[in-house]
Parts: C-alpha cells; sequence; structure tokens
C-alpha cells in the first residue's frame, strides 16, 4: 500500500490526485491550510487531513510531525506539492507586498517541502513531484510574481536533485500547462479588479494589455485536472521517471519553443494573445 501526501489538496489538482490516490486505496495525507476544508473530501479510513500553511516555516514542521506521529515508522513513499497562489499583476503596479506573498507562499514554500520531503523520502526509493507550470519555463506578461516563483522552484529542484544524488530517492518537476481549476477561473476577476482600480494615467498605459488578458482567461482552454492528476501519477509510477514531466500540448510547445527560440522571438510568440493593438470589438 503507498503511503502519499498531497499539498494543495483543498481544490485543483491536488484534490483531484488526494480522490484518484483514495479510490486505489493508498493511505493519504491531504494538506489544508485551514480546518474547514477538511469538510471538501469524502470519508475515507485511509485519509488524513493535515493542516499546514506553506508561508509558515512552522506550521511546515508541525505538520509533518503529525505526519510521522501517524505513520509510526512506516515510511513516507511519495509526495506532491501542488500548493501555490497566483494574482495576475504587471511589475509596475504590483505592490512588493504582493509579490513577497506569492514567493514565499510558492517558492519558499517549496523550500520548506524539500527540507522536510529529503529525510523522509530517502533510502527507499521515495520520490517528491513537484508542480510548477509551463510558466517555470516561460514567462508571461501579468504574470510575473507567479513566473518568478515557478522558474526558482524549478531551479531548486535540479539543485537539491544533484546534491542528493545516490541517496535514493526520486526529485521530480511536473509542468502543467493551462488546467481548469479556481486557480484558473478566479484570474479574471482579479484582472478587473486591478484594472478598476487603475488611476487614469495607468489605465492608458496599462488598461488594453489587462483587458486582453482577462479576455483570455474567461474563455480559457485547457486540460482537467483529472488529465493532470494521470500526467502526475505517471511520474509516481514510472519505473524510471523523467527528471521532468509536460502536462499537456500547450507545455509540451510553449517549453520546447521557449528552449529553441530567441528571447526576442518568444517576446512575439507569447505577444500574439497579448499585445498593446486596440482590443476587437
Amino acid at each position: 500500500m503507498v503511503t502519499l501526501l498531497v499539498t494543495g489538496a483543498a481544490r485543483g489538482i491536488g484534490h483531484t490526485v488526494v480522490e484518484r490516490a483514495l479510490a486505489r486505496g493508498d493511505t493519504v495525507f491531504a494538506v489544508v491550510r485551514k480546518a474547514a476544508d477538511a469538510s471538501k473530501f469524502s470519508q475515507d479510513k485511509n485519509l488524513h487531513v493535515v493542516l499546514m500553511d506553506m508561508a509558515d516555516t512552522a506550521s511546515v514542521a508541525r505538520g509533518f510531525g503529525e505526519v510521522d506521529r501517524i505513520l509510526a515508522g512506516r515510511p513516507l513513499n511519495a509526495i506532491v506539492h501542488c500548493a501555490a497562489i497566483s494574482i495576475p499583476g504587471a511589475i509596475e503596479l504590483t505592490p512588493v507586498e504582493e509579490f513577497e506573498q506569492i514567493i514565499n507562499t510558492n517558492t519558499i514554500g517549496s523550500l520548506r517541502i524539500l527540507k522536510a520531503a529529503i529525510p523522509r523520502l530517502r533510502g527507499h526509493g521515495g520520490r517528491l513531484v513537484l508542480v510548477t507550470s509551463l510558466w517555470g519555463q516561460a514567462s508571461g506578461a501579468l504574470l510575473g510574481a507567479y513566473c518568478a516563483s515557478k522558474h526558482a522552484i524549478e531551479s531548486l529542484a535540479d539543485v537539491a536533485r544533484r546534491e542528493t544524488k545516490g541517496m535514493n530517492l526520486r526529485i521530480i518537476v511536473a509542468e502543467p500547462g493551462v488546467v481548469q481549476t479556481d486557480m484558473l477561473t478566479t484570474q479574471g476577476p482579479a484582472a478587473q479588479a486591478h484594472l478598476e482600480r487603475m488611476q487614469p494615467a495607468q489605465r492608458g498605459l496599462y488598461g488594453n494589455l489587462y483587458q486582453r488578458y482577462f479576455k483570455l482567461v474567461s474563455n480559457p482552454s485547457g486540460i482537467t485536472s483529472e488529465a493532470c492528476a494521470k500526467g502526475i501519477e505517471q511520474a509516481l509510477n514510472d519505473r524510471r521517471p523523467a527528471l521532468r514531466y509536460r502536462i499537456g500540448a500547450d507545455s509540451k510547445a510553449v517549453c520546447m519553443l521557449n528552449a529553441l527560440l530567441p528571447s526576442s522571438w518568444m517576446d512575439w510568440v507569447m505577444g500574439l494573445s497579448l499585445n498593446h493593438k486596440p482590443l476587437s470589438k
């Protein structure tokens, strides 16, 4: 029987990974930030809901202490780290405090998970899957904080993998493209709220960009959380796992183009949907 810990389990990809694991009969530690989120799961004898706030080192330590207590010496086989936040905004207009919030939760939160995961997974072939995004490879307008946080996680994963070589554990990165979750559906209202707060001069500079972003995320294409969870499960189950799993056609395409094209060409590619031309009616 597999013992699996999943962060960001209250919603989206993490919630789907939990439900699918429980259906297989795995023992699952579903990590949520608020106690009220426990009600989002079906009753199952193999489910343990654990509280952790990725932005708080002590909270993460307490959560893993609870996991250790429940396991009582049994190994933790795998961790899937999904927890993340995303708030769109142009670099010039976004408060530094908002960048700090996103970096602390996404990047330093991943560091907290890495530090807790390595001693618990090594020596018995345990696997850590860090869920980043295609935005861990490419960079998109109005996603500065999110992209920076995910790029940093990719680097941390590479460093940790090289530092733990020969310790019998796997550190894997999953890079989904657009996934139909509530993180995606909140992007449009957040962009609209930013637009409504802009001063006239700011609107003249950035209004068109925000409107285009709102239009793009209001009618997005993308894979389901089920399809994304299946890609993550491949990373957990492959006998010889890859270092990175690009999940979704958009992730494969954008990451490939970002690796092959000069930066000036990628500017043009990314500007196909977000640029400074007038919005079509």
